[in-house]
């Protein structure tokens, strides 16, 4: 049987293609895991914004500060809750959540290291 010179060609560039499938599919990897971690810290911010301002809502109508960190805690289990209220109605009170997001996925927790996020709230005092 004889092989012709375009039959040759094409079996030497399916090889190639496959080996640089191969090469790509560990940098692909951990781009996904890049993006997935990302997406880790974006949800951790969201958390801790939506813990600070319930814990501000909670406190403007209430002086119990216990209970609005129950709250904060309730939105964002592993945070760290600082409270400054004032006694009298009409002026401002701040309530300061701060979370560590842990980097879980291997590979990336060497190049992309715990974050800590942070929010702050200011609300009026009502009663």
């Amino acid at each position: 049987m004889k092989r012709n010179r375009k039959s040759i060609e094409f079996d030497k560039e399916n090889g190639q293609a496959t080996v640089e499938l191969a090469m790509m599919i560990p940098v692909l990897a951990v781009f996904l895991m890049l993006i997935l971690q990302v997406a880790l810290v974006v949800r951790g911010h969201v958390l801790v914004a939506n813990a600070s301002r319930a814990a501000a809502r909670e406190l403007s109508v209430d002086k119990n500060q216990s209970r609005a960190v129950d709250i904060a805690h309730k939105n964002s289990p592993n945070s760290t809750v600082t409270i400054s209220r004032p006694s009298q109605a009409g002026q401002y009170l701040t309530v300061s959540v701060k979370e560590t997001v842990k980097s879980s996925l291997p590979i990336v927790g060497i190049v992309f290291p715990d974050v800590t996020v942070s929010s702050r709230s200011v609300m009026r005092v009502e009663k």
